[in-house]
């Protein structure tokens, strides 16, 4: 019998929210054991460009780094750091899922930069930007030990062996691709007008870093592009190479360059993402794959 003043609508009203929270509890569960089953993921050739290019920043940012305590710089320090980088970010990322891998990794930062940090600051940069290319071997190590006998779910991607079709630029769209042209174009001139008008010396300097995260960036930011229109899978190493973009950013801080290449990293994947656009609208899209199809893209 219900409590003095509920109605049989009470009751089931109630009812249908008890039922609510159970459906929530079990999706929150059942994408909680999605997340943790990892299966790697083949990584693709623009995943490797990615982890060479983070090799080859963490030894430049840890050979001019600051000497620290020990007065060591150069090549020798950076080549410990990096490859200790490329080590630990492989085993983390082959050994447990991203939900936990990614949270160890970024803790692993602060932990080196206070424990080796004040003697080898060029170490710790090389190691920060290196990771990043560890965390892609560890998804193809994942991917060779798990997923070839599990494969993970893979979105239906383009039918390549059909024929392109139009693929034009509706108004709204047109003004959010200007719109976030600007943006990127901006986070370039701003930080340019904010620090190197006022100290002209570090034009070559300033340069140099945006020259390389842009490098990083923009493939990045036609990555996007293309998993969006399902010209290429996501999955874990877009996310490295999303999440590199910071690492990048992280690294340079030994060679005073972190606002350079974090706003350049930003102006790179939107500029990136608006160039995919706006080759997709002139070249076409391939359609989607048909259902039960195995043509891959």
């Amino acid at each position: 019998m219900g409590a003095p003043g509920t109605t049989g609508q009470d009751r089931d009203r109630a009812r249908k929210a008890r039922a609510r929270k159970l459906r929530k509890r079990r999706a929150l569960r059942r994408n909680l054991r999605r997340q943790m089953d990892w299966r790697g993921r083949a990584v693709p050739p623009l995943g490797w460009f990615v982890a060479l290019l983070a090799v080859a920043y963490g030894l430049f940012y840890g050979s001019v780094a600051d000497p620290g305590d020990l007065g060591a710089a150069g090549l020798p320090v950076a080549l410990p750091g990096a490859a200790a980088g490329v080590v630990w970010g492989a085993l983390v990322v082959a050994a447990v899922a991203p939900l936990i891998g990614v949270p160890v990794i970024v803790a692993s930062f602060f932990v080196a930069a206070l424990t080796v940090g004040p003697a080898a600051p060029g170490a710790v940069s090389a190691g920060i930007v290196s990771m990043v290319a560890g965390w892609m071997v560890g998804i193809q190590l994942r991917w060779l030990l798990v997923g070839r006998r599990r494969p993970p779910e893979v979105p239906q991607l383009v039918d390549r062996s059909r024929p392109r079709r139009p693929a034009p630029i509706s108004r709204s769209e047109r003004t959010t691709l200007a719109f976030s042209g600007a943006a990127g174009a901006g986070l370039l001139v701003v930080p340019a007008l904010l620090l190197v008008v006022p100290t002209p010396d570090v034009l070559p300097a300033w340069l140099v870093v945006v020259a390389l995260t842009l490098l990083w960036s923009v493939p990045t930011g036609w990555w996007s592009g293309m998993v969006q229109s399902r010209y290429a899978v996501g999955g874990a190493p877009f996310a490295a190479a999303q999440w590199g973009i910071l690492f990048n950013a992280w690294g340079s801080a030994g060679v005073h360059g972190m606002p350079a290449t974090l706003t350049a990293g930003m102006a790179g994947i939107t500029l990136g993402f608006v160039a995919r656009r706006l080759y997709e609208a002139r070249v076409g899209r391939f359609p989607r794959q048909r259902p039960g199809s195995a043509s891959a893209a």
